[in-house]
């Protein structure tokens, strides 16, 4: 049973770190250079599915991975790549107990910037709580 879904593109932290001026600059106009993936995003009752992340093939995230969900701007990723605002073009933070942490942008709309992304860091944060206790 599918929960939630939407498109999303992503990077990882080490990825954002090692991007060049360039890219940053490109991304003044167009996410995708710095977020070079993109796909489905689904969350299930027991999962997370992210399809097409890595060379086309999905990789799935359970609630027990995830030591940390947030919708911040940070240094690999700020004010000014992600359109100023924090309700709008923050990027949704998914911090792994393996050390990767991924960067996602859903239902990314180019032009104005906009995201969903807090919606799904509610949404992520209310589905690990609620799987913690069951």
């Amino acid at each position: 049973m599918i929960l939630a879904e939407s498109t999303y593109r992503g990077t990882t932290a080490a990825e954002l770190a090692g991007r060049s001026r360039w890219d940053s600059f490109k991304a003044a106009i167009d996410q995708r250079a710095v977020f070079p993936r993109a796909g489905t995003i689904r969350l299930h009752l027991h999962r997370l599915e992210l399809t097409a992340w890595e060379h086309g093939h999905d990789i799935t995230v359970h609630p027990s991975d995830i030591a940390a969900v947030g919708n911040d701007f940070t240094d690999l990723y700020g004010r000014f790549l992600g359109g100023g605002s924090k309700t709008l073009g923050a990027p949704l933070i998914l911090e792994l107990r393996g050390g990767t942490t991924l960067y996602l942008l859903t239902n990314h709309r180019w032009f104005t910037e906009r995201t969903d992304n807090a919606q799904w860091a509610g949404r992520l944060n209310q589905w690990i709580a609620t799987e913690t206790r069951a």
